[in-house]
């Protein structure tokens, strides 16, 4: 509770309470100090009085000594009253030594030790003195000084004071000094130290406040004002271009507006950041979208709309599953989550569907942001719709293995596939069937209807071929006005003769070129695998050669190579 008030107080109240605690500690403790001088001095002083008291109870304890009245109780009972009527004495006895009791006997009552200060000082001869504080009693300081017996200048014994050294102890003085007017005296300095103390805290308190007040807000408060509308003028523009002025003769103040400016340094910087951010975000030709750890859609940009066709109102909180094509299975998308949360990222080619239902090719790349603390918060997912591409590469794969004109596949695919027939023949023990087919007299077409006849007269023949073949055959042109047809899985020459005799029918029948009509048709030569070769390349030059013997053999003839 205390903790939480003190974090509330401002510096200046903060700063006040600290020198104000000091200063009361301070003054506390100079005041126990001066006070304990003053009881000192009066402890002193009162001792001071106790040995002159001593001293003079041993002079007139010499004297009744000297006059040989000393052994009579009355005789040192009366030196005792007459000394007690000293101003501050409470109590004055004598008490006997052990040698003087030896001696002369015990004497009176009160003159044997009564208490371990009166046994110790008999014992040690030294002084000793003890101040006596009894509640409901004024208090009081008691001094028990030794007598030591010494030979005087006549020779004999007398008693010194005890200040004197060596000798035995014949006896003691205990005197009791009254410490009530000093006492007295003495809380009447406290209680003046005390007013005095307080009189000047307050007016040392009304002093530190105002300079305390003046230090924070010259130093503090004033430059820190100066620095806190510096910050609302730039939240309420929101121009980070502007700078706070660095007040050198305040170095903390000076530190602290510029660490502000290089802060406002780097958020300008972020800030140019993010707007560059923002911009790519929504010019970018890619869709973007971007969710919660839950794979909740956060936001998207244009791209993503207009790929989509759907709004950003429409998806943000949704799932992206609404996208899904359904053409990936489970595993797929299984296998594609397990990818991105060992990696971090995935990237495929992916089907999805627009709003309208249709089904596009997209390629597709997710990335995971993770905070300073390695947990998920976003997933961001870039795709492009691919269509276009998807269509060119099927441009570019139609024309690497079919002809233009016709359709037809081309010499490269034809010699691929040609490949592959003779090795399945090979493990099948089967038989292929190669003919090479030659227009006669296309050149005539070209020269007398032109080269838009020749093309229409090159299609319909490639169409009447394919009618020709079963659909496991392939039809190829190999350039100009030469076909060639592969016939697979064949039993005797027998079913090449009977394609080559479909083919030569068919082509009896005329051709509309545009307004006109022709009648052509075809040199076939064929060979079969392995009757007459054991390779592609064998088996083409067999099939070339029979296709030049039906040519001279008048065209429109088929021959089968020998």
């Amino acid at each position: 509770m205390l903790c939480q008030r003190w974090n509330e107080l401002d510096v200046q109240k903060k700063l006040h309470i600290l020198i104000q605690g000091s200063l009361i500690i301070l003054f506390v403790i100079s005041t126990h100090w001066v006070i304990g001088r003053f009881e000192g001095q009066i402890i002193r002083h009162a001792e001071q009085r106790a040995n002159q008291i001593a001293d003079g109870l041993i002079n007139g304890m010499n004297m009744l000594m000297l006059t040989g009245t000393i052994s009579n109780p009355d005789n040192r009972t009366l030196l005792l009253d007459k000394m007690r009527k000293s101003d501050g004495i409470r109590e004055l006895r004598i008490v006997r030594g052990p040698s003087v009791i030896a001696q002369f006997g015990p004497g009176l009552p009160e003159e044997q030790a009564q208490d371990e200060m009166d046994r110790t000082v008999l014992a040690t001869g030294k002084s000793a003195f003890m101040r006596v504080d009894v509640p409901g009693s004024p208090p009081v300081l008691r001094v028990v000084v030794p007598f030591i017996a010494l030979q005087n200048f006549r020779g004999t014994n007398c008693l010194s004071c005890h200040h004197a050294v060596g000798g035995s102890v014949n006896g003691l003085a205990s005197v009791s000094i009254d410490l009530s007017q000093d006492m007295a005296n003495l809380d009447e300095i406290k209680r003046k130290l005390w007013i005095g103390h307080i009189v000047v805290q307050i007016f040392l308190s009304w002093l530190i406040w105002l300079f305390v007040r003046n230090l924070i807000e010259r130093n503090i408060a004033h430059p820190v004002k100066k620095l806190q509308l510096t910050m609302s003028e730039i939240q309420r523009s929101n121009d980070l271009t502007k700078r706070a002025d660095v007040d050198e003769q305040n170095p903390d103040i000076g530190e602290m507006a510029r660490t502000f400016n290089a802060l406002l340094c780097s958020l300008e910087r972020a800030n140019e950041r993010l707007e560059l951010f923002g911009k790519m975000f929504e010019n970018s030709n890619e869709a973007i979208a971007i969710t919660d750890a839950d794979r909740r859609i956060l936001t998207v940009n244009p791209a993503f709309e207009q790929i989509t066709q759907y709004s950003a109102a429409e998806v943000v909180g949704q799932d992206p599953k609404l996208l899904s094509s359904g053409k990936q299975t489970t595993d797929f998308y299984r296998l594609m989550w397990a990818t991105i949360e060992v990696s971090g990222q995935w990237s495929g080619e992916i089907w999805n569907q627009r709003k309208n239902g249709e089904i596009y090719p997209e390629w597709l790349s997710i990335g995971v942001i993770k905070n300073v603390r390695g947990q998920v918060i976003n997933y961001i997912a870039l795709f492009s719709d691919i269509t276009k591409r998807k269509e060119t590469e099927q441009r570019i794969e139609f024309l690497a293995h079919y002809d233009v004109l016709t359709k037809l596949p081309n010499r490269a695919l034809f010699a691929d596939r040609l490949a592959h027939a003779l090795k399945m023949a090979h493990r099948g023990n089967s038989k292929v069937g190669l003919m090479f087919l030659d227009l006669d007299k296309f050149k005539l077409i070209n020269d007398t209807l032109g080269h838009l006849a020749g093309d229409q007269l090159l299609q319909s023949v490639a169409l009447r071929l394919q009618n020709c073949v079963r659909e496991s055959d392939m039809v190829c042109r190999q350039g100009g006005d030469e076909f060639m047809i592969l016939l697979e899985d064949i039993h005797s020459a027998e079913d090449v003769e009977m394609v080559a005799q479909k083919i030569m029918a068919e082509m009896s029948i005329a051709h509309q070129l545009g307004e006109e009509t022709r009648i052509v048709s075809f040199s076939i030569g064929a060979a079969i695998y392995p009757d007459d070769a054991t390779d592609d390349e064998g088996l083409k030059q067999c099939a070339d050669q029979a296709m030049y013997q039906a040519k001279e053999s008048g065209r429109n003839n088929f021959k089968l190579y020998r």
